[in-house]
């Protein structure tokens, strides 16, 4: 993997943007920042010798931009530089871009990011099965099409409206990674079957190895009623992937390990801590697989489907005793019949799983917990008031974290301290949150914490979010 130019990091300890002029070989780093920032317009003062003309060197800056944030980078439409000589070593490039999402779309998207995250990680995961995780939450919550109301191939209509193309599942996985500090790859290239637009997956770095993933290519759900999910593309080699996918191998890391290739056939995969359960790839067997050694033992000799963990047991259906419900207590050991009617599919939601039955195609929630209580913080406790579908509340005194508690069941802490606070909740089909201090917006240096009563948290798809401004959800009615 080879690359001229500086990576973000050491452009950003080198003085970043605050630098008058930069070298030839932070001309990428320093595109990249503007476009993460949005910006439309901007200029760059190049500065020193150039190790080629600058019309390759621009050239060949944009055929790289997908390798740094590849999440702002590659949602921009179209970009357009000039450049004109200031002195004998000195130019200047005018850059115009033109972006498919907007701040305001950004700024949720990365919110509803966090949000997902704080549902679907736990602190105890091994980075394989946060991978798994979020790699198993794009595919199952998210369809492949490219007829969408907004533009198919950003994150943002992905997330809103649940659908897009290969470019959306890929952007969106490697987000996630990097929010999880898991290093993960943007690749451009082609695949077998696609369009002449190509097609983009992700590496991924797992234990010192890198691997390939396509989630979209991993997406059957359409195709295969009830296995939504496969792991065919998952955590692959360059070998492997060379049979169908083509990318220019000089601009990634090698992916040489086999060592998850025994993943390439199974489904349904759900796991614990330390552990993972699926059914067997050819007699679907209910299999159990160490994390860290890979070793599988066989738990139940009789068929099954939709594996799924909820509090440390295994639901899933036994097709071998009429596609009935049943689960594996995974300390225990214990298996038991739960349901006599046959399953269709279940789904592992906020605080609770539905079990899907054939009888009426009707949800069924077969267990809950009770959410997590909010952060046991030291605060002053004020009124919230409750009216409607609306909840404003008001402090003044002295400077204090403050914690608004409303008797329905929304509470809101703020844990910088603060003399003089308005907080303005509103639901409609969307979500707005207000929070003023000295008649200024609120930029909270601590998160501001808000946990939903339950109609809120089940009509938003969260049961609390961490804020540091105003904010506006979208229902996911």
């Amino acid at each position: 993997m080879t690359n001229y130019f500086e990576s973000i990091e050491e452009f950003q300890n080198n003085g970043g943007l605050k630098l008058s002029t930069i070298t030839a070989k932070q001309l990428l780093p320093a595109m990249v920042t503007h476009m993460k920032r949005g910006d439309r317009q901007f200029s760059l003062y190049l500065n020193g010798r150039l190790p080629k003309p600058l019309g390759e060197l621009l050239q060949e800056a944009f055929q790289l931009l997908h390798l740094q944030l590849p999440f702002y980078t590659q949602h921009c439409a179209r970009q357009e530089s000039s450049y004109k000589n200031i002195s004998k070593s000195k130019i200047k490039i005018d850059f115009v871009m033109k972006y498919r999402m907007s701040r305001d779309e950004q700024s949720w998207v990365i919110q509803e990011i966090q949000s997902i995250l704080n549902q679907i990680i736990q602190p105890q995961m091994s980075d394989l099965q946060k991978i798994i995780a979020v790699h198993d939450y794009i595919v199952r919550n998210h369809q492949y099409e490219m007829n969408t109301t907004g533009s198919p191939f950003t994150v943002y209509t992905f997330m809103h409206e649940k659908q897009g193309v290969c470019m959306a599942y890929a952007l969106l996985f490697e987000k996630m990674m990097s929010e999880l500090q898991i290093p993960c790859l943007y690749v451009i290239g082609d695949a077998d079957g696609e369009s002449d637009l190509g097609h983009g997956w992700n590496m991924v770095q797992l234990n010192g190895e890198w691997y390939h993933i396509d989630s979209t290519w991993n997406d059957i759900g359409s195709k295969l009623k009830n296995h939504e999910i496969r792991y065919r593309y998952f955590l692959r080699s360059d070998d492997f992937m060379k049979q169908d996918h083509y990318w220019n191998s000089a601009h990634y890391p090698q992916c040489l390990s086999e060592v998850y290739k025994g993943l390439s056939n199974v489904y349904d995969v759900t796991y614990t801590a330390e552990k993972l359960y699926f059914p067997h790839p050819k007699s679907a067997f209910l299999v159990e697989m160490e994390s860290d050694t890979r070793k599988k033992h066989i738990l139940l000799k009789e068929r099954v489907q939709f594996c799924t963990e909820f509090e440390n047991e295994i639901y899933f259906s036994n097709v071998d005793q009429q596609w009935t419900l049943f689960k594996y207590n995974c300390e225990s050991g214990k298996i038991t019949q739960l349901d006599e009617r046959k399953v269709t599919g279940i789904k592992k939601l906020l605080n609770k799983i539905a079990i899907q039955f054939n009888e009426g195609e009707l949800i069924e929630y077969l267990i809950e917990v009770e959410p997590e209580a909010m952060p046991v913080i030291e605060a002053k406790t004020v009124e919230l008031s409750g009216f409607g579908s609306s909840w404003f509340g008001t402090y003044k005194g002295k400077a204090e974290p403050i914690r608004f508690v409303c008797e329905d069941g929304m509470e809101l802490l703020i844990q910088d301290a603060h003399k003089q606070l308005s907080v303005d909740i509103l639901v409609t089909n969307q979500l707005e949150i207000s929070i003023t201090t000295d008649k200024k917006s609120l930029n909270a240096k601590k998160p501001v914490i808000i946990k939903f009563p339950k109609p809120i948290a089940e009509q938003f798809g969260m049961e609390t979010i961490e804020i540091k401004k105003d904010t506006i959800l979208e229902s996911r009615e």
